[in-house]
């Protein structure tokens, strides 16, 4: 049946729009209206983007639930209670902007601090340059579980390369998959596409993950490792790689800084200056033509990739000396303690990825939330893919930069997701104490819960939450305001997750704000009049998408309003250089990490795990995995999902729960220090011994008490935070599990 047909017979209209969810896939759907009514919504008719799940066509009764907010609130009695006044949005933004003034005068206009997560390009600026016409804060929301793969790409290729895994995977038929800690059959669908063409075309798809998810159900081997020690294994493969001489000399010469020279007493890499050269700022390599130092650029150089040197009487070694030097401490016996992998399936997991030309290497969230030092994790992967030469550069020209149309009334302050809490409670670096929070669930989604509710919230004087349903965070509000849902208003989509494909598309508006509801663009227009903001975003969003779209830079080239109206549009290819770090190459060592001790990709034990102290009280390792049939919090109140998923489940191995007495179905009560929760369990042999599981996003009201945020820490790692953002290790926990009476409910 084609689309005009379709069109003809219900007698409506379909719009072509795109789902912005914070997944960051950008799935193409055809929405269907009749009386200007969402009546359904199917796949979108481009080849490279169509896709839906089951919860894009949860759509239209997401629009239309009857919880949702239909008028803004203010809060009557304590933060929390569920006592509320419904008042006009004149009131409320007289309220809002009072109480802001009020706090600016008194703490410094810093003290207002925003936030939003899961929205498209425009929306999600609206934020951070409203942050900034204020002279306020903007929380980067990125350390919410998915800032460690960023850090660790920053070091390695001087981009964020985690959102479009263009290095690593857009080979054209690779002949092995290598799938660490991620479930794309479940959460990615265009990535597992990918992985699906390139195995029906003969490639072999290896899984390591601690559960046997259902991607790990389709591969030709299944790896099951020891939470948080990824890094760990990565390094043994490098020790057999190295040690058999299976690496790849040219692209390690010619890409990395493998031949550059570092200084045995400081750590850092040899400059012209160090020794008196003309070129001070030049990277230096040992010339085994002239045994002399020489600028790593110079013509005819033959750079050495080992041994050490005297240089002006300064020891140095080149960075892969350094680089097979520590991980020859990594061998098969000793990575296999700590992973918990079989010596003997790590050495022949190393020697097929050497020899498999190309490799795939497919990074997961299980990766950046399974320990506090995820980054390692990820630089060791993408380690062992540079020095076997897996590195593709294809690709890598169509990633989207300088949108950044609503910084032209002034950049707010910073402060990472982990450090507000410290602005918050300590005044660190600065007093927070108004939070705007747009679409973001803080009291459910970050870490420790108890924190937030008994700490955080009490020291905030002003809370407003924009959001289409009372979250357990809007709960806590003082003013909830009513948003729009992405149907209902215009966005430009650019994708981010790295599970995605390379189109922009056009969130196009195919119904009117049902309700008092407004978009978020409507919602700061109105109260920045409110706050003095005269001539600031006095236009429509279509006004604001063709100038983003009108930034000038050569991946926009050609691509307008009007055509994306038509069809998605990938970046136009352009020429931006191999990588983005200050040398130009991978940097498999870094400098700026060298006072942590992290200047190559180390393992590191997580903080806690079942090697330490804590694991005395507390055996169980504890993770919370993305949700099959929801997004985060988002959809936990449709029917139709719950009838798929009815209820947060603890998984355990059966080896865990016979000797405590569980069984399948049983309830159970799961601790720590830190707080607890208690809810069913499912005991299967899908997860390994020693880990046990839940689905996020499920709310307090989900449990039969307490909340697996109350579990979680937001412990900041400073090798993180010198880079990027720290991260929240999530699965960085440790926890015990005991029978629960169903009397204690």
């Amino acid at each position: 049946m084609t689309f005009a047909k379709t069109r003809l017979e219900t007698g409506g209209k379909v719009v072509r729009t795109v789902c912005p969810l914070g997944c960051g896939i950008g799935c193409g759907i055809l929405a269907h209206t009749k009386d200007s009514v969402l009546t359904r919504v199917e796949p979108g008719d481009h080849p490279g983007t169509g896709h839906i799940c089951a919860r894009g066509l949860c759509g239209p009764k997401l629009v239309y639930h009857h919880d949702r907010l239909k008028h803004p609130l203010k809060r009557q009695g304590r933060r929390g209670e569920g006592k509320w006044e419904r008042v006009s949005w004149e009131e409320a933004m007289d309220s809002i902007a009072g109480r802001f003034s009020e706090i600016a005068a008194k703490y410094g206009s810093s003290a207002l601090a925003f936030v939003s997560t899961g929205v498209g390009a425009m929306t999600n600026l609206l934020t951070v340059g409203f942050a900034g016409a204020c002279q306020g804060t903007f929380i980067l929301p990125a350390g919410l579980g998915d800032s460690a793969g960023p850090c660790a790409d920053q070091v390695c290729f001087g981009s964020f390369m985690w959102f479009g895994e263009d290095y690593l995977n857009r080979f054209d038929i690779p002949t092995l998959c290598l799938v660490w800690g991620n479930n794309p059959a479940e959460t990615e669908p265009f990535k597992w596409r990918r992985i699906r063409d390139a195995t029906e075309q003969g490639a072999r798809l290896i899984v390591i993950d601690p559960r046997f998810t259902t991607t790990a159900s389709k591969a030709d081997e299944y790896i099951p490792i020891r939470r948080g020690t990824d890094a760990a294994l990565a390094l043994g493969m490098m020790q057999v790689i190295l040690k058999r001489e299976l690496h790849d000399i040219p692209f390690i010469t010619k890409h990395t800084v493998g031949p550059f020279l570092v200084r045995d007493d400081n750590g850092l890499f040899l400059r012209g200056r160090d020794i008196g050269l003309p070129d001070a700022d030049a990277y230096l390599v040992w010339d085994q033509h002239t045994f002399q130092p020489s600028a790593h650029a110079t013509a005819g150089t033959k750079p050495a990739l080992t041994g050490s040197y005297q240089a002006s009487g300064i020891a140095c070694r080149p960075a892969f000396q350094r680089l097979s030097d520590m991980t020859a401490g990594y061998t098969p016996d000793r990575v296999a303690e700590i992973t918990e992998v079989p010596a003997a399936t790590i050495t022949a997991l190393a020697i097929e990825y050497a020899a498999a030309r190309p490799a795939a290497s497919y990074r997961g969230m299980g990766c950046t939330r399974g320990s506090f030092h995820g980054d390692l994790s990820f630089r060791a992967i993408n380690t062992l893919a540079a020095i076997t030469g897996n590195i593709s550069f294809e690709g890598h020209s169509t990633t989207m930069h300088d949108m950044a149309l609503f910084f032209t009334h002034g950049f707010p302050s910073f402060v990472t997701l982990l450090q507000s809490y410290e602005a918050i409670t300590a005044g660190n670096p600065h007093p927070i104490k108004a939070l705007w929070l747009a679409r973001h669930n803080l009291v459910n989604q970050d870490p420790n819960f108890n924190k937030i509710t008994g700490e955080l919230i009490p020291d905030l004087e002003f809370i407003v939450a924009v959001d289409m349903f009372m979250t357990t965070t809007a709960m806590y509000a003082d003013i909830v305001l009513p948003v729009a849902s992405f149907y209902e208003f215009n966005d430009l989509i650019v994708p981010i997750g790295n599970g995605s494909h390379p189109y922009l598309q056009l969130q196009q508006k195919v119904i009117e704000p049902l309700y008092e509801s407004k978009s978020d663009l409507d919602i700061y227009s109105t109260l920045a009049k409110r706050l003095g903001l005269e001539g600031y975003l006095d236009q429509g969003d279509e006004d604001y998408i063709r100038t983003m779209l009108g930034t000038g830079h050569p991946s926009l080239e050609n691509i307008t309003l009007e055509r994306l109206r038509e069809s998605p549009m990938p970046p136009a290819p352009h020429d931006v250089p191999d990588f983005a770090t200050t040398s130009g190459r991978l940097e498999f060592y870094c400098e700026r990490l060298v006072h942590l001790g992290q200047e190559l990709p180390i393992h590191m034990e997580p903080l806690e795990s079942s090697c330490s102290k804590l694991a005395d009280r507390y055996p169980l390792s504890f993770s919370q995995t993305h949700p099959k049939y929801r997004l985060h919090t988002m959809f936990t109140n449709i029917p139709w999902i719950r009838e798929l998923d009815p209820e947060p489940l603890l998984e355990m191995n059966p080896v865990d729960a016979a000797p405590r007495g569980i069984e399948d179905g049983d309830l159970v009560r799961v601790y720590n220090n830190r707080g607890e929760i208690r809810l069913r369990a499912a005991v299967h042999p899908g997860i390994r011994p020693g880990q046990t599981n839940v689905c996020q996003g499920w709310s307090p009201s989900h449990y039969h008490s307490g909340t697996h945020q109350a579990l979680t820490h937001e412990t900041i790692n400073p090798a993180q935070a010198a880079i990027y953002e720290p991260n929240s290790a999530f699965y960085d926990v440790q926890v015990e599990v005991e029978k629960a009476s169903e009397e204690q409910t």
